[in-house]
């Protein structure tokens, strides 16, 4: 081979190497840099979100709420009643370990919403509701409304409950209801499923990855 070919070759053999060097630093640091994935994610993603039909409820200061209140945002749902003794004050518990643990990482306005949506309306009234969510957080919602409103929207989410029979007016009777939670996308559908009980630390990681 010529002396100046090799001489020329040579210089070219080097960028080439620099070059190799460069691409692969830099898809090494994207991929140590990208956020990963929260271990064994406890929301279980719908393949397809579902909607489901439009309803009529009212919220914890007495304003109508519908599905398009659900737009625009994440929305994290339990379906329970301020009377449960146990499962519903811990899930609600945990929703507040979530939302504070969000906020350090996220922006008020990029928060999920969390909601109570009563299933018990005879006793849950919007003062009710607004005095029980408020030992938890101000910014939780609460929602109930007619039953038939109510077993409509939780037939179409997969929630069921049952009422005992009871005397009109009385105040001690249980009420048995599904414990998963429902996780809504900003598109107003059902977008996944945690299994009770719930842990507000892996939930705030789990709805981190989700958030844009």
């Amino acid at each position: 081979m010529p002396e100046g070919l090799s001489q020329f070759r040579f210089p070219l053999l080097v960028l080439a190497v620099a070059f190799v060097s460069v691409v692969a630093g830099v898809l090494l640091w994207r991929v140590t840099q990208a956020p990963k994935p929260p271990e064994n994610p406890t929301i279980l993603l719908l393949p397809e979100p579902r909607s489901f039909d439009d309803f009529t409820l009212v919220d914890h200061r007495g304003q109508p709420f519908t599905r398009k209140d659900f737009e625009g945002h994440w929305s994290v749902l339990f379906f329970g009643f301020t009377s449960c003794p146990d499962i519903c004050p811990n899930t609600l518990f945990q929703f507040g370990i979530t939302r504070k643990q969000l906020l350090e990482k996220l922006d008020a306005a990029e928060l999920p919403r969390f909601y109570l949506v009563s299933v018990d309306p005879e006793r849950d009234t919007p003062e009710k509701l607004a005095s029980y969510l408020a030992y938890f957080d101000p910014e939780f919602i609460g929602i109930s409304g007619a039953d038939s409103e109510l077993r409509t929207l939780s037939i179409k989410l997969g929630i069921a409950y049952h009422i005992a029979p009871h005397e009109p007016g009385a105040e001690d009777y249980t009420v048995d209801h599904s414990a998963s939670v429902l996780l809504l996308n900003p598109a107003a559908q059902l977008a996944g499923v945690l299994p009770a009980p719930v842990d507000g630390t892996q939930m705030a990681r789990d709805l981190q990855s989700l958030m844009p």
